[in-house]
């Protein structure tokens, strides 16, 4: 192997591709319902021909056109990036400072192409470069039903049963809390009652109803697993009380908050499994900080399920999200999933090569 500190590394160029993913079902919650997700693929090659690959998704409406990704990105993000070590930006920590964050810099996008390129020119895979050792991480699947009608609904159960998953999470907040019910129970009599339920709720109530709420489901036999996102991400007190009224379950949430959130819902007391997803640098810290208060950590959806290389390198994660979404389509090998269980895959980077008929099938100019 060539030793990466005689290889010629600097990024010398990029592509980017948009593409529009048909969902084959639609999917959402008690918020939001999405029919489509637009991606962004950004590929970055050093010097000496190496590249890795990174992604962003939009969700619910286009992305700009290329050439106007194109242009942002050549203006706002390339003349940082030309030269540079990839490296330097996987490590790179950016703050908003004044105008620095614009249209276009896809920093999410590079971060995952400069660790892909840092795990390639390393020959690790990207768990093992991140102080991971077992690729196999503990996963639940994620029904995003609330939009299906009862047999889509046990149709997606099936899916996730016959896939070995004994972990399921289904979608609540419905007005009606009977229609909540009906689901809990049906995914109980799908999935078993050895299996582990969670159920989230995508911020639809107050901490009074959430309160009502988990004492309803508690009271009619449903041994929940955790509680997601039952109340509005900033009511840091809100989370405190509500986890200080329901000792028969957890409450998970962080999904939606940056670190210094994350660091404030920890302080107050408000989570007992912290949800992290997204940046591998932000993630990380916000998994050691809630260690720091001795507080576990789940995973949830990321692109290309990279995320199980994250995952399978932190301590005390207890499960990684997987829904089973589109983005599957364009890889020439997805992470796999067996006997309810993430496996990162064992190849340099993160593993995942895109596959260029799906590519030239799915973008759009």
């Amino acid at each position: 192997m060539q030793d990466a500190s005689d290889r010629r590394l600097n990024l010398a160029e990029y592509r980017l591709h948009r593409l529009r993913l048909e969902l084959a079902r639609p999917i959402g919650d008690s918020q939001v319902v999405f029919t489509d997700h637009w991606m962004t693929v950004l590929e970055l090659t050093t010097e000496d021909g190496l590249t890795g690959v990174g992604f962003e998704l939009q969700q619910g409406k286009p992305t700009p056109a290329l050439a106007q990704l194109e242009a942002q990105f050549e203006y706002n993000m390339w003349p940082m990036l030309r030269g540079s070590s990839p490296f330097g930006e996987a490590l790179r920590i950016s703050r908003p400072r004044g105008g620095n964050i614009n249209a276009g810099t896809l920093p999410l996008a590079v971060e995952t192409a400069a660790w892909d390129l840092v795990g390639k020119a390393a020959d690790l895979p990207l768990y093992r470069l991140l102080g991971g050792a077992n690729p196999e991480v503990p996963a639940y699947g994620s029904t995003l039903d609330f939009h299906l009608s009862d047999d889509e609904f046990v149709s997606r159960l099936g899916d996730f049963k016959k896939m070995g998953f004994r972990a399921i999470k289904i979608k609540v907040g419905h007005p009606d809390v009977e229609w909540d019910l009906k689901r809990m129970q049906m995914a109980t009599e799908v999935m078993g009652q050895d299996a582990d339920l969670m159920v989230d709720a995508n911020e639809a109530w107050s901490p009074k109803e959430a309160i009502r709420r988990s004492h309803i489901y508690n009271n009619a036999g449903f041994d929940v697993y955790w509680i997601e996102d039952p109340i509005t991400r900033e009511d840091y007190n809100g989370y405190a009380q509500l986890r200080g009224e329901i000792p028969f379950s957890r409450v998970n949430t962080g999904e939606y908050l940056g670190f210094h959130g994350k660091r404030r819902l920890l302080e107050a007391g408000g989570v007992d499994v912290l949800n992290v997803h997204g940046s591998f640098g932000m993630s990380r810290a916000a998994a050691h900080l809630a260690g720091d208060y001795g507080i576990p950590v789940s995973l949830g959806n990321t692109i290309m399920e990279i995320g199980v290389h994250l995952a399978a390198s932190l301590p005390e994660v207890l499960f990684l999200e997987f829904s089973d979404l589109v983005w599957n389509k364009i890889a020439k090998e997805p992470v796999k999933f067996a006997d309810g269980k993430a496996i990162a895959p064992d190849r340099p980077g993160h593993g995942i090569e895109l596959d260029g008929d799906a590519l030239a099938e799915y973008s759009h100019n």
